[in-house]
C-alpha cells in the first residue's frame, strides 16, 4: 500500500500537498470547504493552478471528501436538494483540482429502508458524476450505525449495478467502519472473505482508495469512533495483516485518527502503518 493523511489545508488549499509531504504522506485527502457546513467554497484558477503544481513537485496523490451533511436517498426533498448541489459543486473542483477522487457517505435512509430510497440515491449520485469530466466518485462504506447506507458490500453492489457500473465509479472502504459493521479484517481468512466478495460483487479493480483508521468499537459495533493505528480493536496485528494482503497492494490509504498528540494524522501513525509492511 501506499500511506497517507487527510490534511487540514490551513485556509490555503494549495499549501496541503506539503503539509502531507512533510508527514512523510504519499497521498492526501483534502476538504474543500467546512465538511459540517452548507456554504461551498468556490476555488480561485490561480489556487487550483497552485495546488496542482504543489501535488506534481511533491509527488503526492489528491483526494477530496464531500461535506459530512449529505444525504442522497432521503424523502426530504429540500435536503435531497442541497446535498445534491453539494456534490455537483464539490466534483467540478475536484476537477479544477485534478485530484483522483471524491469521497463522500452516502446518507441515512431514515427508517424508509435501503430499497425505498435507492433510485433517489442513484440520481443523485449520477448527478455528482454528471458534473464533472475526469474525477472518480468514491461511495464509502458506513459503520452501519442508525439507518446509515452502504454498511455492506451488498448494498455497495446494489448502488453500483443501479447506476450502470459507470466508469469513473469507485469505492472508498473505511477500516474502522468495516470492523464495526461485522467484518473480520484482523485475520487472513477473513480479509480473504471480504475482499473475494468485493471482487466478486464490484471488482477489486473499482477499490481507489482505503480509510486505514483503528477502532475505538469493536466487531459488530455499529458505532462509528475512529482510533490511532495499533490503539484499538484492530489493533498492530490486525493492520499487518491488512496492510499485506495482496487486494490492496499499491492501493492509497489514508489516515483519518486523532492523532497520538489529537491534532490529526500525524508521522508517528505513519510510521506504524511502514513498520507493518513485509
Amino acid at each position: 500500500m501506499r500511506f497517507g493523511a487527510h490534511v487540514s489545508t490551513g485556509g490555503a488549499l494549495p499549501t496541503a500537498p506539503g503539509r502531507a509531504r512533510a508527514l512523510g504522506a504519499d497521498c492526501v485527502q483534502v476538504f474543500v470547504g467546512n465538511p459540517r457546513g452548507w456554504r461551498t467554497t468556490e476555488v480561485t484558477a490561480e489556487a487550483a493552478e497552485e495546488f496542482r503544481k504543489a501535488c506534481a513537485e511533491t509527488g503526492v496523490e489528491p483526494f477530496v471528501h464531500c461535506m459530512y451533511l449529505v444525504n442522497y436517498g432521503t424523502a426530504d426533498d429540500a435536503l435531497r436538494a442541497r446535498s445534491i448541489a453539494a456534490l455537483e459543486h464539490t466534483m467540478r473542483v475536484a476537477d479544477e483540482l485534478g485530484v483522483t477522487g471524491v469521497v463522500t457517505h452516502l446518507g441515512s435512509h431514515k427508517g424508509t429502508g435501503f430499497e425505498t430510497g435507492l433510485d433517489r440515491l442513484c440520481e443523485a449520485l449520477d448527478a455528482g458524476l454528471a458534473a464533472s469530466r475526469h474525477t472518480m466518485l468514491l461511495p464509502e462504506n458506513s459503520a452501519g450505525s442508525g439507518d446509515t447506507i452502504g454498511s455492506s458490500v451488498d448494498e455497495l453492489a446494489t448502488i453500483a449495478d443501479r447506476l450502470g457500473r459507470p466508469d469513473r465509479l469507485g469505492v472508498c472502504l473505511d477500516t474502522a467502519h468495516l470492523l464495526a459493521a461485522g467484518y473480520e479484517i484482523r485475520t487472513r481468512p477473513g480479509l480473504d472473505a471480504l475482499f473475494g466478495e468485493f471482487d466478486e460483487r464490484i471488482g477489486l479493480d473499482r477499490l481507489t482508495l482505503v480509510h486505514l483508521n483503528d477502532s475505538k468499537t469493536d466487531l459488530g459495533s455499529r458505532v462509528d469512533r475512529h482510533e490511532n493505528i495499533g490503539d484499538g480493536h484492530i489493533g498492530t496485528a490486525g493492520f499487518t495483516e491488512f496492510v499485506n494482503h495482496p487486494a490492496v497492494a499499491g492501493v492509497p490509504g489514508v489516515l483519518e485518527v486523532p492523532g497520538l498528540a489529537g491534532k490529526g494524522p500525524d508521522a508517528a501513525n505513519l510510521d506504524r502503518l511502514r513498520a507493518m509492511l513485509r
